[in-house]
């Protein structure tokens, strides 16, 4: 790691933080000459480097660094090519929370007279994928947005609680306890629900600047058609001046023609200019393994065991995880017991259904 050679008199930008740990990371030296403005040492190459515009003057030979800068856009790059994937471990929770039994009661709604007890805690390693996709919205314009996305193998269900995960002083390259994994399934299948969830994002974002970027566009199509319509009014005041009538007539509408032509294109190009096109990129993975415990729980009736069930508790939440329902598969922290054995509410409606339409 590369020695500071100063200490920054004032609390860095996250864009700062990100050039000193490449450089840190790249084994080069760093060192603040004024309030961010940089000398930067890269093997054998020496860069003076900016993050303020207004410091360009006094420092001509100065390259600026910034969002969207080639010089920022170079060193990202690199940064994702050396690092574009990586694997931690969460450290810092609790496996051992108190009364998990109360709490499991507490957490999963079940009828009257259906009890649940755990028969089995296991403490176990839960893969947490998190993917990073640069999703870029183009039109006349360009911007470009990192999505982060973490899914939790185990469920392939996305992870809510994705800042408190990534923790930095809670994250370790060695485990704090020696734990097998958890079943889950392949970093394929944690991809295609990760993509899922952020072209949800993308298109949320894709609708909002274009909803701010079709109101500049229609404020450019007005200016053009009051100019055009001055061009029409131009040429309105020059009909019928020619010697020869038919041949005046006739310039006229030609030049009428050509005016009006020419705005439909004009038109056109700009909306087609315009038009927003999105796409994204996965640019890194990080697989987080984080300690959560399985719980076995056996669910009862009358003495009876009328179903089993695998519960996750969330060491970072403290909570227990919704349940899958053994017949629709979705996520619930309600079941009820019919003739079909443990199902959520959805389910129970549906099997009531079709009872009543079979007997009818």
């Amino acid at each position: 790691m590369a020695n500071r050679l100063t200490q920054l008199s004032v609390p860095a930008s996250p864009l700062e933080r990100f050039i000193r740990e490449y450089v840190e990371a790249r084994d080069g030296v760093w060192e603040e000459i004024e309030p961010r403005v940089y000398d930067v040492l890269l093997g054998p190459e020496m860069t003076r480097l900016t993050f303020d515009p207004e410091a360009l003057p006094e420092h001509p030979q100065a390259q600026l660094a910034s969002l969207g800068s080639p010089l920022f856009d170079r060193l990202l790059g690199d940064a994702a090519g050396r690092w574009s994937s990586a694997r931690m471990y969460r450290a810092g929770v609790n496996v051992r929370p108190h009364d998990l039994g109360s709490r499991l009661r507490r957490a999963i709604s079940l009828p009257p007279g259906v009890t649940i007890q755990e028969s089995e805690v296991r403490a176990l390693n839960f893969p947490q994928a998190v993917f990073w996709f640069k999703a870029s919205f183009a039109s006349d314009q360009k911007e470009e947005e990192v999505l982060p996305v973490g899914i939790d193998l185990h469920h392939l269900r996305e992870v809510r609680h994705l800042d408190a995960l990534l923790t930095p002083n809670r994250l370790s390259e060695e485990p704090e306890l020696s734990l097998a994994e958890a079943p889950h399934a392949g970093l394929v299948a944690g991809y295609r629900a990760a993509r899922v969830a952020m072209a949800r994002t993308a298109v949320a974002l894709a609708n909002a600047r274009r909803r701010a970027w079709s109101g500049r566009v229609e404020k450019q199509i007005s200016r053009m058609s009051a100019y055009y319509a001055q061009l029409r009014r131009e040429a309105q005041s020059q009909v019928g001046r020619g010697r020869d009538p038919i041949e005046s007539a006739e310039r006229d509408a030609a030049r009428r023609n050509a005016i009006d032509q020419e705005e439909r294109l004009r038109i056109t190009e700009l909306r087609r200019k315009s038009a927003m096109r999105v796409s994204a990129k996965l640019i890194s993975v990080l697989v987080v393994q984080q300690p959560k415990l399985l719980i076995a729980a056996v669910i009862a009736q009358k003495g009876r065991t009328v179903g089993r069930l695998d519960i996750v508790w969330d060491s970072i939440t403290e909570s227990i995880e919704p349940v899958v329902c053994p017949g629709c598969g979705q996520s619930t922290f309600a079941l009820e017991v019919g003739r079909a054995g443990l199902r959520c509410a959805g389910c129970s409606r549906g099997v009531a259904q079709n009872v009543r339409h079979c007997s009818a």
